[in-house]
């Protein structure tokens, strides 16, 4: 941490150099993030004339954390209702602003915010326009504690001047079909994924989906739509389409539909010398606050053994539907460690840990320990070393 003057000015130039070229917003993140000494960075911007999230970007955010809120967490935080009604240039510190049984039981703090480290939030509106909102927020956790007072009159000192930057670039923060966050996201990510349309389109592509197509026949692309052994690409499309057509429709309907949406459908490929386990959901626009475009996308994540020599969260996630707190546990056990040490681990009590060891039991149907763990060990490529630092 270094609060002066010189300092400060550094800061000025960092900022200013990202008014005139938007790639240079990571610098800003990454220097700030040095001079504040907090875990992470994150801005975000939201279209709303569009009502999508159209610009997210930091420093430390682990992606997986970055996907699961989205598709969660987001709907229910309750720290936005507060932060987008600020006045522009006020900061908002949380979890202060919130009553102290929100941060005890609701599950943006219990399965997210704590089991990422990332229990503190000051947050800032630095625009908010008829086109856009940007909010700006510095996240801590257990070992960096709330932002302190001197840090606190540092970054208002500096806030009129992020503004100004922000406003100055302003077009880097409203929709753009060219850029869509959920793009970036999925491209960062180890697993093979396709983003796709309904009907069968592939869309999008991150590194290990391309490597994927190279490693199996199983999965192919051709003229630019996605290709599987009958009747799996067949049952899948149908399923799709009626998710799409129910989102469309609106009501009741569409309600259902959307929560459907939100759950993994799984399938196991095969041919006579392959195979492959394949997971997708549907993205509904309204669900993903536009992350991924504007219109019904289908996600689907591939498991192969030349492909994903690991099982890490976003596996527990698409089988299962564990939370991000629940998959550190999952993980850690399979890893060797008891309760108790999984509670310090991650810096939790012991009857919290305790608590959601029982969900995780209900949710992949097992009743013991040995029996979760026996299963852990068998997923496709079951290695689990790493998973838990990645996060």
């Amino acid at each position: 941490m270094d609060l002066s003057e010189r300092s400060f000015l550094q800061c000025l130039d960092v900022v200013y150099a990202a008014a005139e070229d938007s790639a240079r917003w990571r610098e800003v993140f990454e220097h700030l993030r040095d001079v504040l000494g907090v875990k992470s960075i994150h801005m975000l911007g939201v279209d709303k004339r569009h009502g999508a999230l159209s610009y997210s970007d930091g420093v430390n955010l682990p992606v997986e954390g970055e996907l699961a809120y989205m598709h969660h967490y987001r709907a229910i935080d309750p720290r936005n209702a507060i932060a987008f009604s600020q006045p522009e240039g006020r900061w908002v510190h949380f979890p202060e602003m919130l009553p102290p049984e929100v941060v005890a039981s609701h599950p943006v703090y219990q399965e997210f915010l704590i089991p990422y480290d990332r229990r503190y939030n000051s947050s800032c509106n630095l625009v908010d326009t008829p086109d856009a909102t940007v909010i700006f927020s510095l996240l801590s956790g257990e070992e960096e504690g709330p932002l302190g007072a001197e840090a606190r009159a540092f970054v208002e000192r500096l806030t009129p001047h992020l503004q100004r930057a922000a406003r100055i670039g302003i077009r880097s923060f409203v929709y753009s079909s060219q850029a869509l966050v959920g793009h970036l996201l999925v491209s960062r990510l180890r697993q093979p994924v396709f983003l796709m349309s309904p009907g069968g389109d592939v869309i999008h592509a991150n590194d290990a989906a391309r490597q994927l197509l190279r490693s199996t026949r199983v999965v192919q692309v051709s003229d630019g739509r996605l290709q599987l052994p009958q009747p799996h690409l067949q049952d899948m499309l149908r399923r799709c389409r009626e998710l799409e057509q129910s989102i469309k429709a609106g009501g009741a309907e569409a309600s259902a539909a959307a929560a459907q949406a939100g759950q993994f459908h799984s399938m196991r490929i095969a041919d006579r010398n392959d195979s492959v386990y394949a997971f997708y959901t549907m993205l509904s626009p309204q669900r993903e606050m536009g992350v991924f475009g504007l219109r019904p996308v289908v996600m689907l994540l591939f498991y192969h053994p030349d492909s994903a020599p690991t099982v890490d969260a976003s596996l527990l996630y698409a089988m299962f539907g564990l939370t991000p707190a629940e998959c550190r546990i999952a993980i850690l056990l399979a890893e060797g460690l008891v309760l108790k040490e999984i509670a310090s681990t991650l810096g939790t009590q012991h009857d919290t840990v305790r608590k959601q060891l029982r969900a995780i039991f209900q949710k992949t149907s097992t009743k013991r320990q040995p029996e979760l763990i026996r299963l852990l060990l068998h997923l496709p490529q079951s290695s689990v070393q790493g998973s838990v630092g990645d996060a």
